[in-house]
């Protein structure tokens, strides 16, 4: 059974030295390999075993993915300036969203095996107590420093067929980790919209998977490859890392922002909406509270592009969790965006 192995997990996703590959137009000329660390090959017959890409030892501290250093800071640094190293800040705040409630979305869920898939992907965005808005986006800009990410991975956790978040923000240069917190269900995630030629099994209580976007970009898709569909959240690569996403109670905060005037932005992926606001930073802590609105006659639910690699099976009538590794595809389907 794929779900009680004690596997070792590989993913092989971004390891292209390649400069000329577009966000959102990669299309795998054949199925991803399942690779397979210390498992048995016959668990899966067919597979590839992979090896995992590694960071340059000499690389900075922060930097999460297996590429030349100079590569990353000539996207996110290209004034080749020194880390910022004066008087800093701290952005704390609440977003809310005001108006209509979330209209229901079109996800189809398994009748059991995935307790937590409802609650997290039933709307078309969550809302907390008070009106707290989860899943925004939060953005701090305008200000003259490069300030680099203070760690090399930002985590996603799974557990119930649900991600803990549906929307995650990376600087380019971090990798995203995926842990899998399901006492008995497996996961194979994959950042759809980065390279990728082989998928990992999260297993319960194991490694985390760890996903290499290869551009920044705004429209990768983390997904799950055991035909979840509605298992989802976007991914925003950024140019800069201060920002934060809010959680259920709304709530953000972001450190190391130099002092002075700079730009606040919220922004919440699922409706496509926005709301910027100027605010002047000193040092220690400052506070800023953000509300969107939404008007279901007039605003548009933004819809997620559909999964490439989905098999046709309706997951009401085939319980993603019952231990079966899916069939691959013959070949990449015509759908895959280009």
């Amino acid at each position: 059974m794929l779900l009680r192995t004690g596997l070792a997990v590989v993913l092989l996703a971004g390891c292209s030295t390649s400069n000329d590959v577009t966000i959102g137009s990669s299309e795998p000329a054949e199925p991803p390999a399942t690779a397979v660390g210390s498992a048995p090959k016959a668990m899966f017959p067919g597979a590839q075993t992979a090896t995992v890409p590694a960071v340059a030892a000499d690389a900075p501290a922060w930097l999460g993915v297996p590429r030349p250093t100079e590569e990353i800071l000539s996207v996110i640094n290209k004034s080749n300036r020194q880390p910022y190293a004066g008087k800093t800040g701290i952005l704390k705040g609440r977003v809310t969203i005001k108006g209509d409630p979330a209209p229901a979305s079109e996800e189809k869920f398994p009748p059991k095996g995935c307790p937590e898939a409802s609650a997290t992907y039933g709307k078309a965005f969550r809302v907390g107590q008070d009106d707290a808005l989860a899943d925004a986006l939060v953005t701090v800009t305008g200000y003259d420093a490069f300030v680099p990410p203070d760690k090399p991975a930002e985590k996603v956790k799974v557990h119930g067929c649900a991600f803990d978040k549906r929307t995650v923000a990376l600087t380019f240069g971090q990798r995203l980790e995926v842990l899998n917190q399901d006492p008995k269900a497996s996961y194979t995630p994959y950042l759809d919209g980065s390279e990728y030629r082989a998928v990992m099994v999260a297993i319960p209580d194991g490694d985390p998977v760890k996903l290499y976007p290869n551009k920044p970009a705004i429209n990768y898709v983390l997904r799950d490859y055991q035909n979840r569909p509605f298992l989802k959240a976007d991914v925003l690569v950024l140019k800069f890392a201060t920002h934060d996403v809010t959680g259920l109670d709304g709530k953000y905060e972001i450190g190391r922002i130099p002092v002075g005037k700079v730009k606040v932005d919220a922004y919440l992926p699922s409706t496509g909406k926005h709301v910027e606001k100027e605010i002047e930073i000193k040092e220690g802590d400052n506070a800023l509270d953000l509300e969107l609105t939404f008007d279901a006659a007039a605003d548009k639910v933004v819809a997620t592009r559909p999964d490439p690699w989905v098999r046709g099976t309706d997951p009401t009538k085939e319980a993603a969790t019952d231990g079966k590794w899916p069939a691959l595809p013959k070949k990449a389907p015509k759908d895959v965006p280009r």
